[in-house]
């Protein structure tokens, strides 16, 4: 596969060389033609001014003139009609393989254009889209109680959530109050960066269950895509959390990392 993408994009990248050794080619014959066409007129001029002589009307010599101009600027016209094609050949080339490039690393193709996460509220958990938000709004803004009501834990994450919030002391399960209050927290954590999301699409996964395709914006100006899974619940929609991100939490929180 990765000898395939670098095949394509030296192939991408030799139409675009090919097509720009072509517009220099073409712009280069053109003015060629036209500094010969020039130099046509003007012999031709002359040639007509010595046969005439004097009595000529000098009328028609300003009309040939004219009509010698006006050939030059259609010519000068097709050269910049060209010029401007073989420039937009050129961008679509650059841009397939840029597309090419994307997919290749599994990556969407669908331009980038972020919500910030200052526009983001609570839209409630009806539908995929607004249980996304509120997830992201409530972690972005701090919010752990609202947080925490909109996400659950998968059954193997909840069986492993139960026994390490049993060690836990008895202040600090007082403290948080359930294992998806100190997932919450960790959430928040991890969304201290986030500057924006953007929904790139969504799949059913089970009769109850929807995937999301994320695109999220950091400080950095980087972006990253993520999927994530909603469970419908009685209470609405609410990002499932899995045993492997429990897992992550619970080094930390033993001082690992």
């Amino acid at each position: 596969m990765n000898k395939l993408i670098v095949g394509w994009l030296a192939l991408t990248m030799a139409l675009g060389a090919g097509a720009l050794f072509l517009q220099h080619e073409a712009k280069a014959e053109l003015q060629a033609e036209i500094a010969a066409l020039r130099a046509d007129v003007l012999r031709l001029s002359e040639r007509q001014k010595d046969a005439a002589g004097a009595s000529r009307p000098q009328v028609t010599v300003a009309v040939e003139e004219v009509n010698a101009a006006n050939d030059q600027r259609t010519e000068l016209a097709k050269l910049r009609e060209e010029l401007v094609a073989l420039k937009k050949s050129t961008q679509e080339i650059a841009r397939v393989a840029q597309a090419a490039q994307s997919g290749a690393k599994g990556e969407s193709t669908i331009p980038v254009a972020l919500t910030p996460v200052g526009s983001l509220k609570n839209a409630g958990r009806a539908t995929v889209k607004a249980a996304l938000e509120t997830v992201f709004a409530a972690a972005t803004g701090g919010d752990v109680d609202t947080l925490a009501s909109s996400i659950m834990l998968t059954p193997q994450a909840e069986a492993k959530a139960a026994a390490w919030f049993a060690g836990l002391s008895d202040e600090a399960r007082t403290q948080y109050g359930s294992p998806e209050k100190v997932v919450a927290l960790m959430l928040a954590k991890d969304a201290a960066g986030v500057t924006g999301i953007q929904v790139l699409g969504q799949r059913d996964l089970s009769a109850d269950t929807i995937g999301v395709r994320v695109r999220i914006g950091d400080e950095q100006g980087n972006t990253k895509e993520q999927g994530l899974a909603f469970q419908q619940t009685p209470d609405g929609l609410k990002a499932l959390i899995p045993d492997n991100v429990l897992e992550r939490y619970a080094k930390q929180l033993r001082g690992g990392k």
